[in-house]
């Protein structure tokens, strides 16, 4: 005979395990709204004069409150106080050069409203109900999507068939793009009617180099799987691109630096898959050869190559001649300055330039405080080099969308944090 007393224990049991199915759920579904508005929305927004408002970060917003609706989302303490030290420097920065302009320099406070509201996403994270582990899965779905989309596009274009933007191919959705701030369209070589794949949803070639860069280190490096490493490569070669390649190789380089005691791993997969690239170079060059013959670029002052490498060296130099290199020369001074090269603006130049280097060191603080974990230092750390590398802005949202779903919502597998925070909701 059952007694009484067992009924309450289980209806409790119930609850528990409805309320921990409802929070996976809900996990999942943030997880692929997070990353269809950072990777399939990418070119969605409006432009307003040389900048851009891009739609996925009025996106993430309403999903987060969605989400704190649900319990799955939760404000960080720590990097709410970091980024009010962002705010009160950069606000300091603003007001001293509207009282006293550096050389003439007009700022802008549109851009510090911008910088500051893009870069506060990283102020809300998981609660303990968020399923973590949900996340790495999803992003790699999206990943390998527009890997083939990528080969679909050349396949497509053989038969004379170019869709590489969303305006060619729905013209009336060119008021709500931001494509042509970008080389979305972006030929193989000067004179081409053929075009570089770019996956359709990312901006360009080279966003789609770096999201795959960003998916070989997921994959192989975290997940320690090489079955889809052949989809990457063989759509990293139609990008044409070399930035997400710059990308790999300076964080597998760096990454010994800052974890001696996990790098050992990391530096035999990257040496297999070095080996494995470099034989099918040598086997077969024909399909490598227009991203090495990019290297030719860094010499042109036409090319993305120069204005994003080499192109901004002059501007480091007219900076350190400045007296406002401490403070900055206010919002929006890097693209009104003299020495300003389009097309070669970078995070840390931008944050020089602008607040100064008081206020670099501090949003650093802010964002490593946001991003780095013990467990996620490989994936943090290509993220910062993909930030810093790969053409991007204080203002890129759909860029720092991805970077905190990758580095503050997901949590890689057998980390066991995921159970451990279960329990002591339960």
């Amino acid at each position: 005979m059952v007694s009484l007393d067992t009924f309450p224990a289980r209806t409790s049991s119930n609850k528990r395990a409805a309320v921990a199915s409802s929070d996976e759920t809900n996990s999942v579904i943030f997880a692929h709204i997070a990353f269809i508005l950072c990777i399939c929305m990418q070119r969605f927004g409006l432009l307003i004069g040389t900048g851009q408002i891009f739609f996925s970060l009025f996106g993430f917003f309403a999903l987060v409150a969605w989400g704190w609706r649900v319990g799955v989302v939760s404000i960080r303490g720590p990097q709410t106080l970091a980024f009010g030290l962002v705010v009160v420097w950069f606000l300091f920065s603003a007001v001293a050069a509207a009282e006293s302009p550096d050389r003439g320099v007009e700022t802008s406070p549109a851009s510090l409203a911008m910088v500051l509201v893009t870069n506060s996403l990283f102020l809300f994270g998981p609660s303990t109900r968020f399923s973590n582990q949900a996340v790495l899965p999803v992003f790699l779905f999206y990943v390998r999507l527009c890997a083939v989309l990528a080969i679909v596009q050349i396949v497509l274009q053989f038969g004379g068939i170019r869709i590489f933007s969303f305006k060619d191919a729905i013209p009336a959705l060119d008021p709500v793009l931001v494509e042509s701030a970008y080389n979305q369209n972006a030929v193989e070589f000067y004179g081409s009617l053929n075009r570089r794949a770019n996956g359709f949803f990312p901006m360009e070639p080279g966003a789609l180099s770096q999201l795959l860069a960003i998916g070989v280190v997921v994959d192989v490096f975290i997940l320690r799987r090489l079955a889809y490493l052949p989809l990457y490569a063989i759509s990293y070669v139609l990008t044409r691109s070399g930035s997400g390649l710059l990308v790999l190789v300076v964080s597998l380089g760096v990454y010994p630096l800052i974890a001696p005691l996990k790098s050992l791993r990391v530096i035999a997969i990257g040496a297999a898959v070095a080996l494995m690239i470099g034989t099918t170079y040598l086997v077969a060059p024909e399909p490598f050869d227009p991203i090495v013959g990019r290297l030719d670029e860094f010499s042109s002052t036409k090319s993305s190559g120069y204005a994003r490498y080499v192109a901004q060296l002059q501007t480091w130099d007219y900076l350190f001649k400045t007296d406002r290199v401490l403070i900055g020369s206010g919002p929006g001074g890097l693209e009104r300055s003299p020495a300003y090269f389009g097309g070669s603006g970078n995070p840390v130049l931008k944050l020089v330039a602008d607040y100064g280097i008081i206020g670099l060191v501090i949003f650093l603080f802010y964002l490593i405080l946001s991003i780095f974990r013990k467990d996620n230092s490989m994936l943090a750390l290509t993220m910062l080099a993909c930030y810093q590398l790969g053409g991007g802005n204080l203002a890129m949202a759909p860029f720092l969308i991805m970077m905190a779903m990758l580095c503050v919502w997901s949590q890689p597998p057998g980390a066991g944090l995921t159970s451990i925070r279960r329990k002591a909701a339960v």
